[in-house]
């Protein structure tokens, strides 16, 4: 009995801590339009936002703005008023992450999580607010077996 009991308190510890660890991280700044990273496909997603990535010996070697290429690394908006959803999509042979800044007024953005892609297999990333833009960039290869969602 006593062992379950200290084995309660200690999870009950550790609950408490973990809000605290999270608090303890500072919110994203937003950045400016043109304080964005080079090299970011911008714009609302709709028809398409792409990117054109080149892939050599298992690593990313280019990567560029598609403009209105179709790219090979694609997301595409969705969603209504009180919800956006953003569809990422991926040609390439590789497991891919990204980095993705988001915005409500077209202005300011701010950086968001992602999930990762496996060759074949669509992203949906998804947000309770109205989001007008996106910036979509710094593509890199990670393990296939280690695509997570940070």
């Amino acid at each position: 009995m006593k062992k379950a009991v200290a084995a309660c308190a200690v999870a009950i510890a550790l609950l408490a801590v973990l809000p605290l660890a999270a608090a303890g991280r500072p919110a994203p700044t937003p950045l400016a339009r043109d304080a964005l990273p080079a090299g970011f496909a911008v714009g609302s997603g709709a028809p398409v936002l792409a990117l054109q990535v080149e892939i050599a010996d298992g690593e990313v070697v280019a990567s560029s703005p598609a403009g209105e290429g179709p790219g090979n690394l694609r997301a595409t908006r969705s969603g209504d008023a009180a919800e956006t959803m953003l569809t990422v999509s991926s040609d390439l042979p590789v497991a891919v992450k990204f980095d993705l800044y988001i915005s409500t007024d077209g202005e300011r953005f701010t950086y968001t999580s992602t999930c990762g892609l496996t060759p074949g297999v669509s992203s949906f990333e998804m947000w309770k607010q109205p989001v007008v833009a996106f910036a979509l960039g710094n593509p890199r290869v990670v393990p296939s077996g280690r695509v997570s969602c940070d």
